[in-house]
């Protein structure tokens, strides 16, 4: 979670510096900024995948559980993509 506002927070800052190097003329540093942001736009989108399969696994867990089926080494995979996120 905390990495994922960060991320959003250097994007947000990338942003303020291409328009402020658009205004000022400056399109080499406007190149190497959208550079900067088009990664941390795949990072984001990497972080956004990882939410989606970590809910869709927690899904699938949950009906399994309803369904009366032991699945103790799956939750303990969870427990450890929570905790590396």
């Amino acid at each position: 979670m905390l990495q994922e506002v960060d991320l959003l927070q250097k994007a947000s800052q990338c942003i303020e510096y291409i328009q402020e190097a658009l205004q000022n003329r400056d399109y080499e540093t406007m190149k190497i900024e959208v550079s900067e942001l088009n990664f941390l736009a795949k990072q984001l989108q990497e972080i956004e995948m990882k939410k989606a399969r970590r809910a869709q696994l927690t899904a699938i867990v949950q009906d399994m559980r309803r369904r009366g089926i032991k699945i103790d080494f799956v939750s303990q995979m969870i427990k450890k993509e929570k905790s590396s996120l």
